[in-house]
């Protein structure tokens, strides 16, 4: 019984003996095991920092330690090298090689840990440490450190409208190029005695914008605005004179527009009547044959039957003259001798 019982448990612990050879390493050294910080590593511009490295395997003289640099724009993989021991020998070959250095020289006692002098805002960006030592190709030979820069906002850029209206609005903007954390903006007036109304003003401590509404003259003066985050803080200014100059001007303008509005069309009006009058006028100066007149003639009337008649009143009407009778005996000898 307890000797079936051996037998079964021999395979299991064959198994288990070689995870761990293979996990852990061992004087044959299968494979390579390199251990780094889980979280991010941040430290504060000018200052020194740490890049811990660690490593699990047998050194032989194929052992090789590489690290290379991605700054923030730029992939892991396109990373360049800059640090690289073999064969007892370092090189730098990078622009940060006066200000790097291995903690423990030669690395060859598991510790690959790099330290780098006087931080700059360039050197944010990826560290990759990588441990080569053939022929143990198992494992994770490398590792990735993500590293950020600390740093006090740079100087902001104030902007915006200088010069305003009464009743207008302004807008004031604030930025700084640089700083990390992201910094946050708060604006203030300086040099008021007496506080701004608060439902005029609207900021946005993330944007550093800040929205003036409905401006009046005790909004003239000058704006701060203060950039600041967990290491530091920096400020800029900018001036706002707000007068009733434009804003009559615009007034001016506005009732010098409606007065050429109105005489334009007191124009157009006159010129209208005017035309119709000249075109009635026209139509009763201009007549044809077949149109009747009350001062006309009658055809066959002369004017010396005219005369005789206003000299006789008692003759009420008007003779007939010669050449009509003429006409109407004619007509009628006609008639009869169709008949």
């Amino acid at each position: 019984m307890d000797e079936t019982l051996v037998q079964f448990r021999n395979p299991i612990q064959s198994n288990l003996a070689t995870a761990l050879s293979i996990n852990l390493g061992s004087d044959s050294g299968p494979c390579v095991e390199v251990t780094i910080p889980t979280d991010q590593v941040m430290q504060k511009e000018g200052s020194s920092v740490e890049l811990c490295c660690h490593y699990k395997t047998s050194v032989s003289k194929n052992f090789i330690l590489e690290w290379r640099f991605a700054p923030l724009s730029t992939a892991p993989e396109m990373g360049k090298q800059i640090l690289y021991f073999t064969n007892n020998m370092l090189y730098k070959p990078g622009s940060q090689a006066s200000r790097l250095s291995l903690l423990q020289s030669p690395p060859t006692t598991g510790d690959a840990t790099i330290r780098l002098d006087n931080v700059r805002t360039s050197d944010a960006g990826t560290y990759i440490c990588e441990v080569n030592n053939p022929p143990d190709f198992y494992g994770s030979g490398s590792g990735l450190i993500h590293f950020t820069v600390l740093m006090p906002p740079s100087t902001p850029v104030c902007k915006g409208t200088e010069y305003a209206s009464v009743g207008s609005d302004a807008t004031l903007t604030c930025n700084s190029a640089e700083g990390t954390p992201t910094p946050v903006y708060a604006w203030s007036h300086i040099g008021s005695k007496t506080p701004l109304p608060l439902v005029n003003m609207v900021q946005d401590e993330k944007t550093g914008t800040l929205m003036l509404t409905n401006l009046s003259q005790a909004f003239s003066g000058t704006y701060q605005c203060v950039a600041s985050n967990e290491f530091g803080h920096a400020s800029c200014q900018v001036t706002i004179n707000v007068t009733g100059t434009a804003k009559a001007g615009v007034i001016v303008g506005a009732v010098i527009g409606v007065f050429l509005a109105f005489f334009l069309f007191t124009v157009i009006i006159l010129y209208t009547l005017q035309y119709r009058k000249r075109n009635k006028k026209d139509s009763q100066s201009t007549y044809t044959g077949n149109e009747l007149r009350e001062d006309a003639t009658a055809p066959g009337i002369t004017e010396t039957s005219l005369q005789r008649r206003d000299s006789d009143p008692g003759n009420r009407f008007l003779e007939r003259p010669s050449s009509q009778a003429e006409s109407m005996s004619t007509t009628k000898s006609r008639l009869n001798i169709v008949v």
